[in-house]
Order: structure tokens, then sequence, then C-alpha cells
């Protein structure tokens, strides 16, 4: 009780801050919070850290009610089969969800509500978002500026390679010293720089990977000014992947690079080879000053990358469905019995301790453990169909710049699909924020259309 009365002051402030903002702002707001929460639990109110977590929550619910009540427009029409089986599934999904979270073995249906908005509270993100840029302009300028948060974040992770794990920099949520299980040994930390965790940062780091190649490809007249900004924002990620000691986002990256290259390639190969052409001088002085001032973190990446060999046994493992001790197939132990936030709340209302589920690493296995497989089925089910919908729409826009982020979106959707997305504050925020490309795109495009044919007023 401490914990809510010393934050109550500054959630208030913040309440009351955002209530005077536009739906659309709060929106971008949460963009950034995702962004800036881990540095609050860690070093501005880590007594309140598990309050501060649920501070996006908070701003997506004052922006639901705005939009669905004041600002509601009819949903975009668009003619796409994967999204109509993407609904399907998902309605089923959300009454198996929902049943779930009255399941006796979680021991109070507060848990099981919990654990069912981590599963469905971001979703209507994907249906707001054609209403959050008025134009390619718009989206192009907000993506180009949200990524200058790149820099001094990366920067940050640089100071906290080179710190000691005792140091400030390197404190955990709640202000504790960072464990020594996130270190390479000799003395270097896996950076997480204002994140609460490396695999948050990761997800962040893979991410805006995807967003700044569309950058450097697009025929986009931009100033020398900003070229040497998205030139320098993907250096700092390239430095601070290595720092992360991560070897996924190393994959990941480089799968997304390489789909991004392959599918660009078969539609223009020449837009490709002007690709090759632009980075060719920056890729030897990126390689130059890693191999010359950033030496230690390419060690020891290497180092843990070569101690470790359970690498492609985790990744098999990540893909596989296990079976759930003590249950049926279809059954589970109700929604939220696997998230992590359950036992601080459990803690702070008295609730009953419930029955302990079984440990689970991989999402695909904690989402069994919750929800049995009838929830995979239809939770994945939707996944897939929403990922084959940005590939529909990535095939039928024909502006360049929106073909590249709907490529990138679907890139991203597919790395996502054995990684934790459910379970992440992060990457549930982006991925659905990534699916509302279906319906954002298609309505860029059309607004291009009757710009250019003077008919302002149609949409």
């Amino acid at each position: 009780m401490n914990i809510i009365l010393l934050a109550l002051p500054f959630l208030i402030i913040i309440f009351f801050a955002v209530v005077n903002l536009s739906w659309q702002n709060i929106v971008k707001c949460v963009l950034f919070v995702v962004i800036l929460d881990g540095a609050l639990r860690k070093w501005f109110l880590p007594q309140a850290s598990n309050l501060i977590y649920l501070i996006k929550d908070f701003f997506l619910i004052i922006a639901y009610l705005k939009f669905f009540i004041f600002s509601y427009k009819d949903r975009p029409l668009i003619k796409n089969n994967y999204l109509s089986y993407a609904y399907i599934f998902l309605f089923i999904a959300s009454i198996w969800l929902l049943f779930q979270s009255f399941n006796p073995d979680l021991g109070s249906p507060i848990i099981g509500l919990f654990g069912l908005s981590r599963y469905l509270l971001y979703i209507p993100l994907m249906w707001m978002l054609p209403y959050l840029f008025d134009s390619e302009e718009d989206f192009f300028n907000f993506l180009r500026n949200y990524l200058l948060c790149l820099i001094p974040v990366c920067v940050l992770g640089i100071f906290q390679f080179y710190s000691s794990p005792s140091s400030f920099l390197n404190i955990a949520p709640g202000g504790e010293e960072a464990s020594e299980a996130l270190g390479f040994g000799e003395g270097k930390i896996r950076i997480s720089s204002v994140f609460a965790f490396p695999n948050i940062y990761t997800a962040y780091l893979t991410i805006c990977f995807g967003f700044l190649l569309p950058l450097i490809t697009t025929q986009k007249k931009q100033s020398f000014f900003w070229k040497v900004i998205i030139f320098l924002e993907l250096f700092l990620v390239i430095i601070n992947c290595f720092m992360t000691g991560s070897r996924g986002v190393m994959i990941n990256s480089v799968l997304i690079l390489l789909g991004y290259l392959w599918a660009k390639s078969v539609d223009n190969f020449s837009i490709i080879l002007k690709f090759l052409k632009k980075i060719a001088i920056p890729s030897v002085v990126v390689v130059f000053l890693l191999s010359r001032y950033f030496a230690p973190a390419i060690d020891a990446f290497t180092t843990r990358g070569a101690s470790s060999s359970e690498f492609s046994d985790r990744i098999t493992y990540a893909l596989s469905i296990q079976s759930i001790p003590g249950k049926s197939v279809i059954d589970g132990y109700g929604t939220g019995a696997t998230q992590s936030g359950v036992q601080p709340i459990k803690r702070l209302l008295s609730l009953p301790a419930g029955i302990s589920p079984p440990s689970g690493e991989a999402e695909i296995h904690r989402i069994t453990i919750e929800v049995g497989l009838i929830g995979v089925i239809f939770w994945y089910g939707t996944r897939i169909f929403l990922m084959m919908a940005l590939w529909f729409v990535y095939r039928k826009l024909q502006n360049a710049f929106l073909k590249d982020m709907a490529l990138v979106a679907f890139l991203i959707h597919l790395q996502f699909l054995p990684s934790q997305v459910v379970f992440h504050p992060l990457a549930v925020v982006y991925y659905w924020f990534l699916s509302g490309f279906i319906f954002l795109l298609p309505r860029l495009e059309i607004h291009n259309y009757y710009q250019k044919t003077n008919l302002y007023n149609v949409l």
C-alpha cells in the first residue's frame, strides 16, 4: 500500500495530462512510453515498478474510450480473405480465453481477467491505426522522428557495456543490482539500455532495424542531414545488437534483411543494386569502426556464442507443443497463470494462491499451459492469418514506400511467430500496431490517389 501512496500523485498528474490529449496523441505517447517505462522502473520510481508497468495500459484504455465513443468511423473495407479468416479465429479465441479466465485453478477470476487483458487489451490498436495518420507524409515524418529515440537509447547502451555490473547504469527494475547471469563474464554486462531487461531491448532493436530499411531504400527526397542520421541509427543498432549478447536479435535482423532484399529483388532487381551501392561506403565505415573501437563487444558476443551449444535445441523447443502435466489436451490452468505480474497482484490484493502451473519458457508452451491446445490453435491461427493479410497488402500496394512498410511489417510478424508477444510488454504493443498496417497502408495509398486528383474530401 505504501507503494501505491508513493506513486499516486505521479499517476494522478499523468492521468489528467493524458485526458486532455486527443486519442491520436495518446496512442503516439504509448509508443514512447514503451521505450521509457523501463527507465522509470529502474531509476526514477523503482519502488513502484509494477505500477509503472501498467501505465501504457491506462493510456490505451483512455484512448479507446475517446476513439470508440467520440471519434469512431466505419472500419475501412478492403478485400482481404485472410483478414476474414483472422476475424473468425480471433472471435473463437476470445471466447475461449474469456472462458479460461474463470478457470478455478487460478484461485481468483481477478487473475484471469488480468491474464485476459494481456491477450486482448492491445488488439483495438489495429482498428485505430488507419485514423492515426492523415497522409503518407505524416506517417513518414512520424516514423523518421520516432526513430530518433534510437540515438540516446543506443548511446546509453554503449555506456552500460563499458560500465561495471555494479554501476548505477546497470541496475535492474526495483533498484536491484544487475544479475551476473545477464553478463558476459570478465566484468561485462549484457546491456538493456532504458529497458527493464535485455530481452525487451533486443525486440526493440529488431523492430527498429526493420523500420530503418524502408528509410534507407526509399526514393523520397531526403536532406543530407537525414541521410546521415539514418545511417548513424543503423550503425548504433548494429553495435548494440552485439552488446546485448543475444544471438536471437542477430538472427532475426539478418532474416529480416534477407527477406526484405529477396522480396524487393523479385519485384525489381535494379532497386537492390541501388541499395547495395548506397550502403557500400557506410558498410566499410561500420566494419572499420566496429573492429577498431568496439572490438570488446564483438569479442564478448562471439565468446558467448561459442560457449553456448544449446541454441539449436532452444529453437526446436520453442517451435514444439508440449503436453500439460495433469491436464487434458484441451484444458489449461487459466489465462494469466504464467504471467510474471500475477504474484504481486496476489500479494497486493491478498488473493488465494491457486494451483501452481508447470514452468514453461517458450511462449507457445506458456499459452498451452494457460489455455490448452484449443487456445493455441485459434490464437496462433489468428496470428498466421494476420501475417498472410499483411503479405496480401504488400502484393497489392503500388506506392513504393508504403509497399516497403507492408513488407517489413510482414517480416517482423514472421519472426514474432515463434517469439514472445503476449508475455512481452513491448512486442505486444508493436505487434498490434503493425497489424494495423493492414488498414493504414491501403488507406494512405487511396488518400494519395484522391489528393493527386484534387478530391481532398472523399476520405
